[in-house]
């Protein structure tokens, strides 16, 4: 395909940044221990407010579940994996070993690693029997025929009743069918240096703070406040991109409707936000995921880092795991709570439809995704588990406060995230390519090359239809 003149402003643009939810999650060996020995259940696991669904899943479509499932084939069964923390899980919690499975991974390389996919899943040849994908293009294949439903490996619904929901919605496909199961959450919150927010917005307690990240109007007046008073030398953000993951997850609709672009308001305000930090040079431009974004987490110019409890380990290294440098400002960090409930990032175990292990598969999802006592083991090493009970009982338990977050415990804050959290309406099977191309044109707006927000959406609609994803 010949670049246009677009393609290549966007291309141009040092804005361009690639906005990939698999930067949340860890590519290190997840039995590392970051957490309390134990965690205690609560007496009644039915906690007001939370979000544990029926036994029966009102609004999903169940299949006819087999009383039996078995494998059709002697061999070993095939895994793809786009990082090494799922087959970790699995030789830990489900007992298998290399002898027993072929693992494909490609760790860290999304458009190799769906190429890969497509390619296998196109004809059968050496496809998976079961494989992960991370959020930003998990859609993609939960939506099509070239997974099965979960009830096909003879896992009932009534298994998943402590489920976060939203992990259930994004899951299923058109019909409400559930294809794939997590075993992790990932809500966020606003991860932040308690010096430098005592210093520059009064205090350090994250129940204060919380009103300082309120809303998106008291975002911007404590980046205004936070450069006022340091002289620019400063920011409350790296740049303007740490908060365009809450944006993008707090709509209300999809980006494509009857075949046609749609901007849904948040994307709007995004632009405008954006565009008002950037000219008023509220943030360092330093965008997400860049080098420049990544030093700024440990020089103590930057007041707040925006994500998961994954993304606060292991992207700003605050607890990254044995043989692996540690940021010098931790212990520095608090956690509250963000203008908007959401959740980023996340992996998803999905059989495909070449599946002939069926009765292995089932074994192994449900030891890494539903078995309790080997969630609760996550849960003691430092993982977000996708179980509402559990986590609950997490966040009622002073065991959590832990020491790399200034001796809180993150799971209060990130619990009411998970509970609200529903993006499952707003996504498309192309939606990192599409947030790909937001940001690109949100860079180049930003950078006056396009006079009103309607121009630069009009430039987005054109970009998506070269690339194919609009008629």
């Amino acid at each position: 395909m010949k670049k246009n003149k677009l393609a290549a402003l966007l291309l141009s643009s040092v804005m361009v940044v690639s906005v990939v939810a698999s930067c949340d999650q860890p590519i290190t060996n997840p039995s590392v221990s970051s957490g309390p020995s134990s965690v205690t259940e609560p007496t009644d696991p039915a906690t007001p407010g939370a979000t544990e669904v029926s036994p029966d899943l009102d609004g999903y479509k169940e299949l006819t579940v087999p009383k039996t499932v078995s494998d059709a084939s002697d061999g070993k069964i095939t895994i793809y994996s786009h990082n090494s923390a799922f087959i970790g899980l699995a030789e830990k919690y489900a007992g298998i070993t290399p002898d027993s499975y072929s693992l494909v991974e490609v760790a860290n390389n999304k458009g190799a690693y769906t190429d890969k996919l497509d390619a296998v899943l196109s004809d059968g040849n050496n496809a998976p029997d079961i494989f992960t994908c991370d959020e930003a293009y998990a859609r993609k294949y939960l939506a099509s025929d070239n997974t099965i439903a979960i009830n096909d490996l003879g896992i009932d619904y009534s298994e998943c009743k402590n489920m976060f929901g939203y992990t259930l919605k994004f899951a299923s496909d058109d019909n409400k069918v559930i294809k794939g199961l997590s075993w992790s959450a990932t809500p966020c919150g606003v991860f932040y240096q308690r010096s430098l927010a005592e210093q520059y917005l009064g205090s350090s307690d994250p129940n204060v703070l919380a009103s300082s990240f309120a809303t998106w109007d008291a975002v911007l007046e404590s980046a205004r406040r936070v450069n006022q008073a340091s002289g620019g030398k400063v920011k409350l953000i790296a740049g303007y991109t740490e908060t365009f993951n809450a944006r993008m997850h707090s709509r209300k609709s999809a980006w494509i409707m009857d075949g046609r672009l749609n901007v849904d308001p948040q994307v709007e305000d995004y632009f405008n936000f954006a565009k008002t930090l950037y000219t008023e040079k509220l943030t360092f431009n330093a965008e997400q995921w860049t080098k420049p974004w990544k030093q700024k987490m440990a020089d103590k110019t930057v007041v707040s880092y925006w994500g998961s409890l994954d993304y606060a380990k292991y992207q700003l290294a605050l607890n990254p795991g044995e043989g692996t440098t540690v940021n010098p400002t931790a212990g520095d960090w608090g956690l509250t709570t963000a203008p908007v409930d959401y959740c980023t990032g996340g992996s998803w175990v999905m059989a495909s439809k070449y599946c002939d292990k069926k009765s292995t598969s089932a074994d192994i999802i449900r030891a890494v995704c539903i078995n309790e006592d080997n969630l609760k083991d996550m849960v003691n090493n430092g993982v977000f588990v996708n179980n509402v009970k559990l986590i609950t009982a997490a966040a009622a338990d002073d065991k959590f406060a832990l020491e790399w977050l200034g001796g809180q415990n993150p799971y209060p804050v990130l619990l009411n995230s998970a509970r609200n959290n529903d993006p499952s309406a707003t996504m498309t099977k192309d939606e990192d390519a599409i947030n790909q191309a937001v940001n690109a044109v949100v860079g180049t707006y930003c950078a006056g090359s396009f006079a009103t927000v309607d121009d630069a959406k009009a430039a987005l609609e054109k970009e998506l239809k070269n690339q194919g994803i609009l008629s």
